[in-house]
């Protein structure tokens, strides 16, 4: 298996780990099924960004300029 490779399933498993999910079921998951939720907690996050610049964004606008 290429370094490359190796690399990229390792980090996808650490990935998964940190969402709590467990090794058992990593094992178990499809490449499909692993795409699907690296897919949608990426989602999530990009939602939490834009949600937390919306909010800063309104913070500055309140804010009175000096």
């Amino acid at each position: 298996m290429p370094e490359s490779l190796l690399f990229s399933h390792w980090l996808t498993v650490l990935q998964l780990l940190k969402l709590g999910i467990p090794w058992g079921a990593i094992l178990d998951f499809t490449e499909s099924e692993i795409n699907l939720i690296l897919g949608i907690e990426t989602a999530f996050n990009q939602m939490k960004q834009e949600a937390e610049a919306s909010q800063t964004a309104q913070v500055k606008a309140r804010m009175p300029n000096f």
